[in-house]
């Protein structure tokens, strides 16, 4: 679609927006979240660390964990399952 089309269509769009209380309201939430350049993380830097070294480990297949199969042979072995 080209510019002139795209505007002409969000102009007849936005003046059946406005007319509605509801849809304001929404609007204002993508606009909002238009114009915010870069919002700060709720996540810490550290927790991003830590779950970097976490991934950097488990790649490196120096964890610990067990397959899935493991721990049903050892769940059958103790308890019989």
């Amino acid at each position: 679609m080209e510019t002139k089309e795209l505007r002409k269509k969000l102009i007849v769009n936005f003046s059946k927006f406005i007319q509605d209380d509801t849809k304001l309201e929404v609007l204002e939430g993508v606009f909002d979240a238009i114009n915010n350049e870069e919002m700060t993380s709720l996540v810490s830097d550290e927790h991003y660390l830590k779950v970097e070294e976490a991934r950097a480990e488990y790649l490196s297949e120096i964890s610990s964990a067990s397959s899935w199969e493991e721990v049903e042979l050892r769940l059958n072995a103790k308890h019989g399952f």
